[in-house]
């Protein structure tokens, strides 16, 4: 939590903010809280680990930032605060609809209760031998009545466009951050998006970046779980696999699920040799891995992986590392799969 005056304010956010240039940090109010109490030094752990993370990557990935302010700063974390506040809001709304709707129910009941009394009135015998004054009152009573619920839906209606455009505001907002999510929900591990921020943010620090090796991993046969079990199974195979990859991520190792039954895993630091075994590790665990059914415990099939690993040659793009990467992983599927694979 921040705390202190305004000067101790003022500067802990100008030791904060250089350093936070130093490392290639975004500036954004969810990094400006972690380097706030960075400086501060009110959190030895969340010192200790930020200072882990930079002697690893030589920076602090997006997808690391958010776990670090989840955990340390702010529990229900800023994408949980946002759906927080989109469900007050819209319950909000539903009940500003729900009163409007109540009084227009109810001012339509008394409209069909004038229309009652003045449909008895106009076919009373009373009426044979009614004046003028009285027909006119009749229909005077049914002008302020029939006035009276056009106001009143006229009102209902524009709460119903209001919510309308409230609705649409809601559903942009959501999917900003369905777009925005650094984790991939069915499997545990970053999504493509986390993958493509950090990948250009450890490489985009020239002669201070990091050594980055690439591991791309997808799962043999994919295809044949969903076609012979359907894809229930299939998104059980993901979430396996998914589990079995989280397990192995640590400082300097980010696990990512880059699209369809494909993975991504990069290193940072260490040499391409300690990234092989450790990718050859994950394949032999992935070996293990066996799949069953649900209700009867039996044995379905065997999950496999091919691994491509490469290297990043000095002054590669990002895009290159990923070609070259795939193409270890294409050579690792023609040679017979469940095998890795470097690039040259």
């Amino acid at each position: 939590m921040i705390s202190g005056s305004v000067e101790q304010a003022a500067e802990r956010l100008r030791k904060a903010v250089p350093i936070m240039v130093k490392h290639g940090i975004p500036v954004t109010p969810l990094n400006y809280a972690l380097w706030y109490t960075y400086v501060a030094n009110e959190d030895p752990t969340l010192n200790q680990r930020i200072d882990d993370i930079v002697a690893a990557y030589g920076t602090i990935p997006v997808s690391k930032a958010e776990d670090l302010f989840k955990t340390h700063i702010s529990p229900t974390g800023s994408q949980e605060l946002a759906l927080g506040r989109m469900k007050d809001d819209l319950e909000q709304m539903v009940q500003g609809i729900g009163k409007d709707l109540h009084a227009t129910i109810a001012g339509t009941q008394s409209f069909n209760s004038l229309l009652d009394e003045c449909s008895r009135d106009l076919r009373s015998p009373a009426s044979v031998s009614a004046s003028i004054d009285d027909v006119f009152g009749t229909v005077e009573k049914l002008l302020q009545g029939s006035t009276a619920m056009h106001e009143s839906t006229a009102r209902f209606e524009q709460r119903l466009s209001a919510a309308n455009a409230e609705i649409l505001r809601l559903r942009n907002e959501m999917e900003a951050l369905r777009q925005n999510a650094m984790h991939d929900e069915l499997t545990g591990v970053y999504n493509r998006r986390a993958f493509d921020t950090e990948l250009g943010q450890f490489m985009g620090h020239g002669d201070r970046a990091p050594v980055i090796h690439l591991a791309m991993l997808d799962i043999d046969h994919f295809k044949q779980f969903n076609d012979r079990f359907g894809h229930p199974v299939g998104d059980r195979v993901l979430s396996l696999v998914g589990a079995q990859l989280n397990n192995v991520a640590r400082v300097g190792v980010s696990v990512y699920r880059y699209g369809g039954e494909e993975f991504a895993l990069i290193f940072c630091g260490g040499t391409l040799k300690q990234a092989a075994e450790l990718a050859e590790t994950l394949r032999l665990s992935i070996e293990r891995l066996v799949l069953k059914d649900s209700r009867t415990g039996e044995r379905l099939a065997h999950i496999t992986a091919s691994i491509g690993l490469a290297s990043r040659l000095p002054g590669e793009s990002a895009a290159d590392l990923v070609t070259r990467s795939d193409k270890a992983l294409y050579e690792a599927k023609a040679s017979g799969r469940n095998r890795l694979c470097q690039a040259p």
